[in-house]
């Protein structure tokens, strides 16, 4: 693989306990899935997956204040993908 460079990210330990389990049973370890993940990031040019907010309605009159306060709670906890979904 040539030279690496280390990714460090915040997870809830529960959460990363549960992904853990998943990934044993497809046989690979985190490193192996944040690459496979990259790599489709890079495929893609962007997220391999559509960010919708709950609905599919493109207009905020049906958002909830607590779909709202999830998502700036959300954003705060990913610092990272908020600096992302911000641009």
């Amino acid at each position: 693989m040539g030279k690496t460079v280390t990714v460090r990210a915040m997870i809830d330990p529960k959460k990363k306990e549960r992904v853990s389990r998943i990934l044993s049973r497809l046989g690979i370890n985190h490193s192996e899935a944040i690459n496979i993940y990259y790599s489709l990031i890079e495929e893609y040019k962007g997220l391999p997956f559509d960010i919708k907010l709950p609905g599919g309605d493109s207009s905020n009159q049906n958002i909830t204040p607590e779909v709202v306060d999830y998502l700036k709670e959300s954003i705060k906890k990913n610092h990272s993908l908020g600096e992302l979904l911000a641009k």
